[in-house]
């Protein structure tokens, strides 16, 4: 079955994509709606990033695309559109002419195939833009700035269009002396900029852009894992191959994160073992990975369940959802006593009620590759999309050591 909407403007589609952006997690479906509580914890730890980032270099193409099209005579917002997807589709072209191996080039499949992506750098990287205080606008969408910007630069032409007034003029014919300030704004935060930055570009950050996105984040994140780690600068972060790798190293940071990061830990859990139980109901009993995980958890269910699920869904204020919460409550109590029966038919009418009967995977049990896992396992709070701004921070261009404050 395949999901269709009619949007009426770009903000609209981009909204509709960031919405199915929060159904997956590295690609994977989220079978039973445990986003909200996954996404809580993704962005105390690692605010301003998403599942879809790539490299931290596009924290800077963006603006930089942005910044050349400001400078331009182009006052019509969709034709501005089109001229900075064309930008950043070049980048991206250029960034597969110096190296097609390296990771991380936004629509490297459709770019190959001479196409584009229909999520553009500037669409993924907006919110973490202003999270971090590169874009300097406040809450603005994309839409709406680039209206703002392309009205700012047409009444600053019909200014120019009236012609340039004497001081002595008579006051209600001479040029609005304020009238200049509205065309002072700065929309970014950024380091130097050259109308020429396309030309010797790279994927990996200038020592400047790295310096820059570290102050930004550590200024405007604090408190947070991110933050940390950046001002810190514990290397030791590139090490850790997954979330849970980070708790050998986890009594560097400061109380209040250590706690959430046990906290979230906990949560992954515990969400683990009913994602276990959800393969074994959709493969009919032959997954035979889930069957053994199965009886690997079995003996620690209890311990596993011992979650406060309250506290976790007022600490990350999760309100408004009470179908999740009663799914999570529910299945904690069957784990606790160890019903595994209970805990399966729990799961079945979860699915349906988010699905309905005919979509759910649960009502049609063999059905599915047996030994695929399906609907992802334990929760890495988008560690990995972390852990690549850090080593780009970290191993920029031209930058000896790691910055600290």
């Amino acid at each position: 079955m395949e999901l269709g909407w009619i949007d009426f403007s770009k903000t609209e589609r981009s909204k509709i994509l960031s919405v199915l952006d929060l159904l997956s997690e590295s690609g994977t479906l989220d079978e039973l709606g445990i986003a909200p509580v996954r996404d809580g914890f993704s962005n105390l730890f690692f605010p301003g990033t998403t599942t879809i980032q790539t490299r931290a270099k596009y924290f800077f193409i963006v603006p930089y695309a942005l910044k050349l099209l400001e400078r331009t005579t182009e006052t019509n917002p969709n034709r501005t559109f089109r001229a900075l997807d064309a930008i950043e589709k070049t980048c991206g072209q250029t960034f597969l002419e110096q190296n097609s191996n390296e990771n991380g080039i936004i629509g490297k499949r459709s770019l190959q195939s001479g196409g584009w992506v229909k999520r553009t750098p500037a669409d993924i990287y907006w919110a973490g833009l202003k999270r971090y205080g590169i874009f300097t606008g406040g809450s603005l969408s994309l839409s709406e700035y680039i209206r703002i910007s392309c009205a700012m630069k047409d009444k600053k032409t019909t200014l120019k269009k009236l012609g340039n007034r004497k001081d002595n003029a008579e006051e209600n014919e001479c040029d609005d002396k304020n009238a200049g300030d509205l065309f002072k704004m700065q929309f970014w935060k950024m380091p130097l900029y050259f109308d020429k930055w396309m030309e010797n570009l790279s994927i990996n950050l200038t020592k400047a852009e790295a310096e820059l996105l570290q102050e930004q984040i550590i200024e405007n994140c604090k408190g947070s894992l991110l933050a940390c780690v950046l001002e810190m600068g514990i290397t030791e972060f590139l090490d850790c191959e997954s979330f849970r790798d980070l708790g050998a190293m986890i009594d560097k940071f400061p109380e209040a994160v250590q706690q959430d990061y046990w906290l979230a830990l906990a949560l992954s859990d515990f969400i683990y073992v009913i994602r276990t139980v959800y393969n074994i109901i959709i493969s009919d009993g032959q997954n035979e990975a889930a069957n053994d995980e199965l009886e690997r958890l079995k003996p620690e269910l209890k311990e596993l369940a011992d979650i406060d699920v309250d506290f976790i869904l007022n600490k990350l204020e999760v309100f408004t959802n009470p179908l999740l919460k009663k799914f999570l409550k529910q299945s904690q109590d069957l784990m606790i006593v160890g019903d595994i029966e209970g805990l399966k038919k729990c799961i079945n009418n979860r699915e349906v009620q988010l699905k309905g009967t005919n979509r759910a995977k649960t009502t049609h049990p063999g059905e599915f590759d047996v030994n695929e896992w399906i609907g992802g396992g334990e929760l890495d709070y988008r560690f990995f999309n972390a852990r690549t701004i850090v080593r780009d921070i970290f191993e920029s261009e031209g930058k000896t050591d790691v910055k600290s404050k």
